[in-house]
Formats: structure tokens, C-alpha cells, sequence
């Protein structure tokens, strides 16, 4: 047993130091692991490991930074949603119970089956080693997990480590032939030849991003099926695709053929073209008076509350960037099973227009649990006049709460001239 507990120590210190040590020394590409992924395990918590619910992108001990695209599956039956959290590890890479699981991607309803889960924008999170937990809410049961660990954020890499770029091959220049002096000649006219065929170059292929329509669907003001419908493609009609979600839930948004513009779900449409080069979008808040979800059986007693907006700036500048710091607090018998989506819109008083608006999201909550969240906002409108700030908890209705009306909350100010 002695001998065993032995070994078993060396193979952790000889992992800690290959994903703690080896990256700053030897460091590769995005793309390419530090060792092999296959030498270690992706762990499902709470069910037999299936096709069905798992992460399989990015591997275990992997280095990734900027935009990250997380794969897998989230499709089992009677699925509520599902989303992505990340979690610091300990300095010897063990779990950190203690530790806070912060959003990834926010909670979304459509199954997935081997393909994209969502983006995960980690130039928001400090380089370190982390754990990756994908949470799948099935309606009446307990959730199902899966879990990836380590991974390495590193976005800010040391300045000795040397991050290699691709070089173009180019084609080497052909070897001249040396010129000799020759007498001059006269030649003869040549033949009259009969012009060659003019060659048809070949059709070229349309790269435009695009969307067919597979059936008769709706055009809407943002990203889910809770926003109006401003328009509709019928069977048939094709799109230009301008953007995609930044939410990460493969919504698009297109530019119709009359210039209206609006987004449509991946599932009612054939996509074309290059998507290499078509921007992540931010949508629009969420309405705040969504369309009613079907009557579920709530599976936790959870209540989510406002407890407080404070301003970095007070009063905020006009053009100027500031910050807002939104306390959420789960003040039910709980907890509320799903991180949630926390919108923002700044409105001019007189006017009752919106000047601005933003998101965030918060993390699972436990009973009594309170998290602050930080929203960026600028406003460069009606300087000198009062606006009004008006936070929306759980803006999406995607926690099952005891209490739905006491998610809003208010904070009035008059924004300074500054540079305007």
C-alpha cells in the first residue's frame, strides 16, 4: 500500500508540473495540447458517462485563450436547458469545493448532438488552471453533469514564451539560363495560325454567408422566440448572414432582400457560404415582458432578488464608460439550479427612450447566497438630464422561482457633460 500511495503521488507532481511548468517553457499554438489528451479521462459527475451529455472540446490539459468554441452534447429527453460554468483549481490542480462556479455560456434550451455548445470569451478571466462543468436540467429529476479539467487560460503568455505563427511557402523563383552572344537572324515569317478558342473561365463559387429558408419562419427582434417577430422568410427565400449570437446559441442575423434586419434559429434554415469572417453579435437585451413559459414543475424553491446598483462613476459621463455593480441575491429555500441572465437599459426620464443597454449573467446561487455582477454601459445622449437605470434578475425566466416580481430594481442620475 506504502509503494502504491508512492507512485501515486509521483504521477500528480510530474501532472502539475507538465500543465503548470512545461506551457510557460514550451509553449505551442492554440490548438495544439501540452500532451496527449488521450493519457487522461473527461469525468461525467452524477451519470454513467453516455453520447448524450458530455464535453469534447477543448481535451483535458489544454491551453486555449480568446474566443473558445466548447463542443459536446446536451440532449436528453424532457431537457429544460443546459449550461457551461468554469472554476478555479487548487495550486495542485485537486478541485476547489470552496470555490465559485462562474458562467461560461448562459443557460440554453435547444438539444445539442456533438457540436457546438457556445462560445466561452475567456480574455474576461484570469490566466490560471481551471475546471469546465457542463450542467444539463432535465424537467422532474436531478440535473446531469459532465466535467473537463485542466484546462489553461492563458491570454498573456510570458515574454520569453515565443508564439509560433504560420510562414506562407513561396514558390521558389526558377534559375535563369546564362545568356550567350549569338549572331543576329533573320527569320522568316512564321505560318498563319488560326486564332485559338476563347476559353470560358469557370463559374465562381458563391462564398457569400447566407440562409435558405426550409420552411415558412419567423425573422425576430433577437436571439430566442421570446422577442417579436418583425418579418418572415418564406420556404425557400435565401438571407445574408451579417452576424451570429454572441451568446453562443447559433442564432443569426440576417439582412432580408426588402433591408430589414432581424434574427432566425439555426433550425429552420440551410446555411451557405464562408462563415470564417462573419462577426459575433451582441443581441438585445431580453424583453421584459417575455411570452410565458409552459408550467413546469419547479425543481427548486429559489427567489431571486436585486439587493443593490452602485455606480463607478456618480455621476457617469457622457461618452465616457462606467461600470455598474448589480448585487443578486437567492434569498429562497433553495438553490436555483441554473445561472441566469442580469440586462440593463438606460433611459432618458423626459423622453422614456432608451439611451443604452447591456447584459451579464450570475452563477448558480445557493440558499442566502449573494454574487455581484459588473456591467460596462456608455451613454453619449441628453447630457445634463436625468436618466434612469433599470436592472432586470433572471430577465430570460430561466430559474424556476417562488416569486417572478420581484426581479426589478432602479437607479436614477443626471449624466455629466464631460467631452460632449
Amino acid at each position: 500500500m506504502t509503494k502504491l500511495r508512492s507512485i501515486t503521488l509521483v504521477v500528480m507532481a510530474a501532472l502539475a508540473l507538465i500543465v503548470g511548468i512545461l506551457p510557460g517553457y514550451a509553449q505551442t499554438p492554440e490548438g495544439t495540447p501540452v500532451i496527449p489528451a488521450q493519457s487522461l479521462i473527461v469525468e461525467p459527475i452524477g451519470a454513467p458517462a453516455n453520447q448524450f451529455v458530455n464535453l469534447t472540446w477543448p481535451p483535458p490539459v489544454y491551453v486555449v485563450r480568446g474566443q473558445v468554441t466548447l463542443r459536446g452534447s446536451a440532449n436528453l429527453p424532457q431537457m429544460n436547458n443546459y449550461f457551461i460554468e468554469f472554476r478555479a483549481l487548487n495550486p495542485d490542480l485537486t478541485p476547489n469545493e470552496n470555490g465559485t462556479w462562474l458562467p461560461a455560456i448562459l443557460p440554453q434550451q435547444s438539444s445539442v448532438q456533438d457540436a457546438e455548445l457556445g462560445v466561452w470569451d475567456t480574455t474576461l478571466v484570469p490566466d490560471g488552471v481551471y475546471e469546465i462543468r457542463l450542467t444539463v436540467n432535465v424537467t422532474g429529476v436531478a440535473p446531469v453533469f459532465a466535467r473537463v479539467s485542466p484546462v489553461r487560460v492563458e491570454n498573456n503568455p510570458p515574454p520569453f514564451v515565443i508564439i509560433a505563427t504560420p510562414i506562407p511557402t513561396q514558390a521558389p523563383q526558377p534559375t535563369q539560363a546564362p545568356v550567350f552572344s549569338t549572331p543576329t537572324i533573320i527569320a522568316p515569317p512564321p505560318p498563319t495560325q488560326a486564332p485559338a478558342p476563347t476559353q470560358i473561365p469557370p463559374t465562381p463559387v458563391d462564398t457569400t454567408p447566407r440562409v435558405t429558408a426550409n420552411l415558412n419562419a419567423n425573422v425576430r427582434d433577437g436571439d430566442t422566440t421570446e422577442y417579436p417577430v418583425l418579418d418572415f422568410l418564406l420556404n425557400g427565400d435565401v438571407a445574408r448572414i451579417i452576424g451570429i449570437s454572441a451568446r453562443g446559441n447559433g442564432w443569426y442575423l440576417i439582412q432580408m432582400e426588402n433591408g430589414t434586419r432581424g434574427w432566425i434559429s439555426p433550425t429552420v434554415v440551410t446555411v451557405e457560404g464562408d462563415l470564417n469572417a462573419v462577426p459575433r453579435v451582441q443581441p438585445p437585451p431580453p424583453p421584459f415582458t417575455p411570452t410565458p413559459s409552459p408550467t413546469l414543475t419547479p425543481v427548486t424553491q429559489a427567489n431571486i432578488i436585486i439587493t443593490g446598483i452602485t455606480l463607478d462613476e456618480d455621476p457617469p459621463e457622457c461618452n465616457n464608460t462606467f461600470t455598474i455593480r448589480v448585487g443578486v441575491k437567492n434569498i429562497g429555500s433553495g438553490s436555483s439550479n441554473s445561472t441566469g441572465t442580469l440586462s440593463s437599459q438606460d433611459f432618458h426620464i423626459a423622453s422614456n427612450t432608451v439611451q443604452g443597454s447591456t447584459t451579464g449573467g450570475f452563477p448558480v446561487l445557493a440558499p442566502n447566497q449573494e454574487f455581484t455582477v459588473e456591467l460596462r454601459l456608455t451613454v453619449a445622449t441628453y447630457y445634463n438630464e436625468a436618466h434612469r437605470i433599470v436592472i432586470v434578475a433572471d430577465s430570460a425566466n430561466q430559474v424556476p422561482e417562488t416569486n417572478e416580481g420581484d426581479n426589478f430594481a432602479a437607479r436614477d442620475y443626471t449624466l455629466a457633460r464631460a467631452t460632449c
